[in-house]
């Protein structure tokens, strides 16, 4: 039987295989049978095929007109508002004719003491010049001159550490900026937006790319409801809730706004539709912090010869060019402080002696328990305050430290490498852009770590080549940038992101949308956008008015612009 198959088969594979006679084909049945379709399919990968690209998506042509849109602006000194500055006055810089850089202005006097510190602005064309100024300082390299301004009112919303826009950012934007919009932050951008008309107020632009900063479903998870023992009793119940929640507004807040959205890293969770969303790096580093690296390159991992006979892997170089390790950032629980000071106490444990102070660079709402949990743990470190990274106190520090795994894509990381300093990361998807530079020293376990520490300690680091420089540039990041921005055909929105937009436009509309907003987490200053936006078109005889205290106060008003609006024009 099986010699009987075996033979069958052949058979049927000759007669496949054989051609058709004119006859055969005669015969052949007029009915139609569905063929085979030869033509490219799409892509699996997330690179888009150019046959496929659509021509609303390609950026690479520099006479398209961009708005980049984003959360915080100088001199609140956060990722948010450094790299889509960045972004904004490179892509000038690299021949981009029309860009404008949409900010959000802090009206509240008591808004910008929080976030500015000295600095006050009594009109937007104040803040203007600091950022161009900034700016200046900072990307030499990019003539920004051209870049445009726009300004959006927002409040600091000191709850959630973060500034929450107040009435619909597209009524801020030129008319005729009709072509590209970046949304830094788009779930941010959108969570508690005014809301006019049927549909979504981005999607009447071409193309909207939303590029995702923050992993809020972490910070929603980990962050407690309230201090104390009480916040350590609920947290197991309402911190998966919040994640889940916060994991839900992204996902609608991204899918029914943007017709591509970029994740700087994999740690991120799932936002949009598999033909949506595209993981790349599409930030780089100031000219300036790559200059420090190119002037402090050696070829000698050693200081000098001699130093190759230490046996103490705690000793330090005999002409050290770099000295001693640091931390910068938001002092906040969620950056692995608390891990950081565990994995120091063990390398001094599992080596023996007493090492070097370690150096924390950074500000933030729990400083001040971090130092003590330092203390307790008996880490010698040293507390600097907030700084600019590229400020002479942390230039010669010759490791970076950053235990953190909630971090999307760390800038301070690409700074220190483009420094010349050995990074010692924690081994996540977050840094895995990382791990091609030859002074990344990823660890997974404390051995890991004190290996790596001892080590980064002991020895100076070797020089970046041009090409790997060139990868942490703002050059290169634009480049990337393009190409995460490629679209395929558009199609039709899904049922769940018909849904998700029906829900943010029924939901935010009028007094509704205000108590929703108002209970959500903004706030009566923030929440009340609807009654904003009428008062400030003189669509009522009173309006609102945040107070000192952010009590809100009524006041008379004709329907004119505010003083600094008018001051502006």
């Amino acid at each position: 039987m099986r010699v009987r198959s075996a033979a069958h088969g052949l058979l049927l594979c000759i007669a496949a295989t054989a051609p058709l006679r004119p006859s055969a084909l005669a015969a052949t049945p007029t009915r139609r049978r569905a063929g085979v379709d030869l033509r490219p399919r799409p892509p699996l990968a997330d690179v888009v095929e150019a046959e496929f690209v659509t021509e609303d998506s390609d950026l690479r042509s520099t006479e398209r007109s961009v708005v980049i849109v984003t959360t915080a602006s100088l001199p609140w000194m956060t990722g948010t508002a450094v790299n889509p500055a960045l972004r904004a006055a490179y892509m000038v810089g690299g021949g981009y004719g029309d860009v404008t850089l949409a900010l959000p202005w802090l009206e509240d006097a008591a808004d910008q003491a929080t976030l500015f510190g000295d600095r006050r602005f009594a009109a937007r064309k104040d803040q203007e010049a600091f950022v161009r100024a900034w700016l200046a300082a900072n990307a030499p390299d990019a003539d920004a001159r051209s870049l445009k301004f726009a300004w959006y009112p927002a409040r600091y919303a000191a709850g959630l550490g973060s500034i929450l826009n107040l009435d619909d950012i597209t009524s801020h934007i030129d008319s005729t900026k009709d072509d590209v919009v970046i949304l830094e932050e788009p779930e941010h951008l959108n969570w508690y937006s005014y809301v006019a008309g049927k549909a979504s107020s981005w999607r009447r632009y071409p193309h909207v790319v939303g590029v995702v900063h923050t992993h809020y479903v972490s910070y929603a998870a980990t962050e407690r409801a309230c201090p104390g023992p009480l916040g350590l009793l609920v947290h197991p119940v309402v911190g998966p809730f919040k994640a889940t929640m916060a994991l839900l507004m992204a996902r609608w807040m991204t899918n029914g706004h943007c017709h591509r959205v970029v994740k700087l890293s994999k740690t991120l969770p799932r936002v949009a539709n598999d033909q949506t969303e595209v993981v790349a790096n599409v930030h780089g580093v100031r000219d300036a912090f790559l200059k420090v690296g190119s002037a402090r390159a050696t070829t000698s991992p050693f200081s000098v010869q001699a130093d190759r006979a230490i046996d103490n892997p705690l000793a330090e170089p005999s002409k050290p060019r770099t000295a001693g390790a640091y931390f910068v950032g938001k002092l906040l629980w969620q950056k692995g402080l608390d891990h950081l000071a565990s994995l120091l106490t063990f390398a001094k444990k599992d080596f023996g002696g007493t090492l070097a102070p370690f150096h924390v660079v950074g500000d933030g709402k729990d400083r001040a328990a971090i130092e003590a949990w330092f203390a307790r743990a008996d880490v010698d470190a040293v507390f600097h305050g907030r700084r600019d990274h590229a400020d002479a106190l942390c230039r010669d520090f010759r490791v970076l430290v950053n235990p953190s795994t909630t971090e999307v894509l760390c800038t301070t990381v690409a700074e220190a490498l483009a420094m010349g300093k050995w990074v010692v990361i924690a081994r996540h998807p977050s840094n895995e852009f990382f791990y091609d530079f030859p002074t990344c020293l990823p660890f997974k376990t404390k051995r890991e770590f004190a290996e790596a520490y001892a080590y980064a300690l002991r020895h100076e680091p070797p020089p970046l080549s041009a090409r790997q420089r060139r990868r942490l540039s703002w050059a290169a990041a634009t480049e990337r940038f393009c190409d995460a921005a490629l679209a395929r055909a558009p199609k039709k929105l899904r049922f769940h992101q018909k849904l998700a937009c029906f829900l943010h436009v029924h939901l935010g509309k009028g007094s509704r949308g205000d108590v929703i907003r108002s209970v959500a987490g903004a706030g009566l200053t923030v929440g009340r956008q609807s009654r904003y936006v009428r008062q400030r078109q003189g669509g009522g005889p009173e309006v609102c008015v945040v107070g000192a205290e952010n009590t809100i106060l009524v006041e008379k008003t004709s329907g004119e612009a505010p003083a600094d609006e008018a001051a502006d024009a």
